[in-house]
């Protein structure tokens, strides 16, 4: 029999963020592990050798079975709930599906403004969102196996670049902090459009990766959000009209 304890769990998870851990066949943790995995809000998932499960709780289950949303095996997925991850099913408005609907939503709506952008005519303007579309697609996937969103750089500014232009558009653009108003054009109407749908999407991850002791379990996903959000804002200093100034917004 072997022993899982608080240390090698440490070690390993030290880097990840996980929502699961499998726990292997005939290995029993710790209640010091245990304590651990609660704390971070991971869900234990236990293995058996094939054969009946009695609790749903184990991995081992019967092909075509699923884990409800108290633990619960199921023959079939009810219509009114969905996949969290694995076999483990939640209702659909669980508050990490919601959050995987706002990026589908914004996903959308990237893909929109290209639209005008190509119908104007705006290559660089369809291209800049391409990049932005590439990578926001890529947040789900980490999200869903547990992965970091890497280091990255999007129309060839970094994390930090990007907050330094959204803070002080004079230096960068020549312009203060702008007002919002149709006069901007088509171009910069949509990229205000999308700026308030990350900052919505945004809010929706913080209330999906919140654990019960209100800490955030994935301020990678978070960050990447906010500085998308400044970097739609950014971008409509880039694309403002020929010989258009802004309104100061009076921040």
């Amino acid at each position: 029999m072997a022993v899982l304890t608080e240390s090698e769990l440490r070690r390993e998870l030290m880097n990840k963020t996980v929502r699961t851990y499998e726990i292997g066949a005939g290995t029993v943790p710790t209640p010091a592990a245990m304590d651990f995995l609660k704390e971070r809000g991971i869900t234990p998932i236990f293995e058996r050798e094939p054969g009946a499960v009695k609790d749903a709780a184990f991995k081992t289950l019967p092909p075509g079975s699923f884990i409800g949303p108290n633990g619960e095996a199921l023959d079939k997925k009810p219509e009114g709930l969905t996949h969290l991850n694995g076999r483990n099913l939640v209702a659909k408005n669980h508050p990490v599906i919601r959050f995987r609907g706002k990026l589908d939503i914004l996903c959308a709506k990237i893909i929109s403004a290209q639209l005008i952008g190509a119908d104007l005519g705006n290559g660089d303007y369809v291209s800049d969102l391409e990049e932005i579309l590439d990578f926001t697609r890529g947040l789900l996937p980490a999200e869903l196996r547990g992965e970091p969103v890497p280091e990255f750089r999007l129309c060839s500014w970094d994390a930090q670049q990007i907050k330094e232009r959204s803070h002080n558009p004079v230096k960068y653009f020549g312009h203060r902090h702008m007002k919002s108003t149709w006069k901007m054009g088509p171009l910069t109407v949509a990229l205000n459009e999308l700026r308030a749908i990350v900052r919505e999407t945004e809010l929706s991850a913080a209330e999906a990766f919140q654990d019960k002791s209100g800490q955030t379990q994935r301020e990678d996903i978070i960050m990447a959000l906010n500085r998308l959000s400044s970097l739609f804002y950014v971008l409509m200093f880039k694309y403002l009209p020929e010989g258009f100034v802004p309104q100061h917004s009076g921040i």
